[in-house]
């Protein structure tokens, strides 16, 4: 068998980057609402088994699939933390500018539990050798598990260690940071992440830790170049965020003149939004997705002239006479995207009727410039595509006023058959175990 042809080191990393890189994985902002790929896919996407392949064929190949590997590090237990720790201090003391935490771009922690004199003391370590990183996702998550049931425990708050080597480090290149779970910084760490940070672009915030100083710093906060905000702890927004103390006071802060987010474009999060806030942003706003019912809903996107998509979190909103005139594009996405097993009947009545209501009070807004509406058929709503005369009645009244009706992929709507699902199993069913 003839061998392979030579190919310049270029061509190769270009070639392996294909085969390893996940779309949309390091982008500095928040993945699109209505795009097809979930955040929790980019891990998940990763095709660790072709990684390990490319990895033993030869030394050269090992070389160039490193470095692609340690473009993104998603950590999510202690182990790997030190692990990844040892490695990237090893080659920033041998390999000069080509050291692979010179590479990373992304850092993901997702720890269950984490100790804050172990692992995280290891997390900061990682982020001293990574002086180009420009996204850090904190995940981490604190719960407590016992065979018949899972508590959530008190929010913790991210090591100031850990937030001050970031700012040491990667201030000049970070452009996206999130905290998701219940972990967050406290407000001494988070005001000099928000002053330092001058080319962010995304923030997420699912909390504040502990409460605003008494005696606070008086200044003009500025993101010059925030483009995305979202607050509470997303994806299913519990209604722990609702009336979010510290999170409000963060937006009032942010209201006092439109110069303090002169690129502000998509809000998330909690509901109801800060009135002076969006008085004083609204015009800027493109994105709006958020939760919970709230009376202030047609006055929340009133404030928002501008605004072209809006998602609501079914089954947390009601649309009655809404009006607007240059919104495009509403999603109708589940509260949790994890797969369900409901019986047909309730299914039915739960979700099946008030998704019906809410289609119906969508027709009967005023909305001129509507040009697609979204369900996310996955999770709690995945049985919709079981439900065929809703698919019809509603694909034919759609498209009698010129309005796509999508299903998750972006796809129109097409009834499937009966008790069934893409991979076979009855609708309503959990998977079974293997």
């Amino acid at each position: 068998m003839s061998l392979l042809p030579p190919l310049p080191v270029e061509v190769w990393r270009h070639i392996f980057s294909l085969l390893i890189r996940v779309p949309g994985a390091l982008l500095s902002d928040r993945l699109d609402p209505f795009s097809e790929t979930r955040g929790v896919d980019v891990y998940w996407n990763m095709a660790l088994s072709t990684r390990l392949a490319l990895l033993l064929v030869c030394k050269d190949w090992f070389t160039i699939v490193s470095e692609l590997i340690h473009e993104y590090i998603h950590l999510t237990c202690s182990k790997q933390v030190v692990i990844f720790a040892d490695r990237l201090e090893q080659s920033k003391a041998n390999d000069g500018v080509r050291a692979l935490g010179s590479l990373t771009r992304r850092v993901d922690v997702q720890l269950h539990n984490p100790q804050p004199d172990d692992a995280q003391h290891h997390l900061a370590r990682i982020l001293r050798c990574t002086p180009n990183l420009e996204i850090f996702i904190n995940s981490n998550f604190y719960m407590s598990l016992t065979p018949s049931s899972q508590t959530i425990l008190p929010p913790m708050q991210t090591p100031t260690e850990v937030i001050q080597t970031l700012l040491t480090t990667c201030a000049h290149s970070l452009r996206r940071v999130e905290w998701t779970c219940n972990e967050s910084p406290g407000w001494s760490d988070l005001m000099d992440v928000l002053r330092e940070l001058r080319g962010l672009r995304s923030l997420t915030l699912a909390n504040i830790y502990g409460s605003f100083p008494e005696k606070p710093r008086q200044e003009h906060l500025i993101l010059p170049n925030l483009r995305t905000l979202i607050l509470g702890d997303s994806p299913s927004f519990s209604h722990a965020s609702l009336g979010n103390v510290p999170l409000n006071t963060l937006l009032l802060m942010l209201s006092k003149s439109p110069d303090q987010l002169p690129y502000l474009h998509r809000l998330e999060g909690f509901s109801p939004f800060s009135p002076d806030f969006l008085r004083t942003h609204g015009h800027k706003i493109s994105i709006v997705r958020t939760v919970a019912y709230t009376p202030l809903l047609p006055e929340i996107i009133a404030k928002c002239p501008n605004l072209e998509t809006f998602v609501t979190i079914f089954p947390h909103q009601q649309l009655d006479n809404l009006y607007h005139p240059t919104l495009k594009r509403i999603g109708i996405f589940p509260i949790s995207e994890d797969i369900v097993g409901v019986p047909i009947q309730i299914f039915a009545a739960y979700i099946m009727k008030p998704l019906e209501d809410l289609m119906c009070q969508i027709e009967e807004s005023n909305l001129p410039n509507l040009r697609q509406v979204r369900i996310r058929n996955t999770g709690t709503l995945a049985g919709v595509v079981e439900h065929a005369l809703f698919i019809q009645k509603w694909r034919e009244r759609w498209g009698s006023r010129g309005i796509r009706f999508d299903d998750k992929d972006g796809y129109p709507f097409q009834p499937e058959m009966p008790g069934k699902t893409d991979d076979g199993r009855k609708m309503h069913d959990p998977p079974k175990r293997p």
